[in-house]
């Protein structure tokens, strides 16, 4: 099993357990174990044990029991009787049905935050995929993914639309998993795999709402058949 993040784990203490310092205990547990789920470095399978995980944060117990709970319910792990927990799997019927939602909201999304976006929004941009170019040229897989990310994020948030981009951003976890498969396969290429993000931010820069739209539902149908290809060889 994989080591949490270690800067994260020094900046958590075991705390009182008085109730509003034992939940925020709960949600470090809970964010530091779902980042570590989402980058991928617990693998798809991985065995998680309480005991195991509740002495490698440093805490009790407790706050490991609740962090799991949500992460059941945020669907990234799963729990059987008398196994346990364990990273979620993979399945091809999960990433038809992810990218389905992926087409239908994010497309849309960035036609209207490129025909609203300020120049500032479009400087986070910029700065963002610059970001990303240093993290695909060092083989930074998660940094990557953060990136990519962000400067979408950048680009929905312009559409001033919160419960769109709301709805996008909880539906990445799920689909995070499947998007590391897709960056690890994209860091052996170079960069040459983002070059769509360059091409919505110069989309973005002339507020070419269609232009966005297109690149960014071309780029969700080829991304799916790529890790489509990834998970299942012959299907492809």
């Amino acid at each position: 099993m994989g080591r949490p993040n270690t800067l994260v784990l020094r900046e958590m203490k075991t705390t009182p357990p008085h109730s509003s310092s034992s939940n925020l205990l709960a949600d470090r547990v809970y964010e530091t174990l779902r980042g570590h789920i989402a980058q991928g470095h617990w693998a798809p399978g991985t065995q998680l044990r309480i005991r195991e995980v509740a002495a490698l944060v440093g805490t009790s117990v407790m706050p490991v029991r609740e962090a799991f709970r949500r992460l059941e319910q945020a669907g990234l792990i799963v729990t059987e009787p008398y196994r346990g927990a364990s990273v979620r799997e993979l399945s091809i019927d999960e990433l038809e049905y992810v990218y389905d939602v992926r087409i239908m909201l994010e497309p849309d999304a960035a036609r209207r935050g490129a025909v609203l976006a300020d120049d500032a929004a479009v400087e986070t941009m910029r700065q963002h995929w610059r970001l990303l170019e240093s993290a695909a040229v060092h083989g930074d897989i998660a940094g990557a993914v953060a990136q990519d990310e962000l400067l979408l994020s950048a680009l929905f948030s312009a559409g001033n639309n919160p419960v769109l981009t709301g709805l996008i951003q909880g539906m990445w976890d799920t689909c995070r998993p499947y998007k590391n498969l897709w960056v690890r396969d994209a860091v052996g290429h170079g960069l040459s795999r983002w070059s769509y993000l360059a091409d919505i931010v110069a989309a973005v820069e002339t507020r070419d709402g269609e232009s966005a739209f297109r690149i960014l539902e071309h780029v969700c149908h080829t991304s799916r058949s790529t890790v489509r290809g990834i998970l299942d060889p012959l299907s492809v």
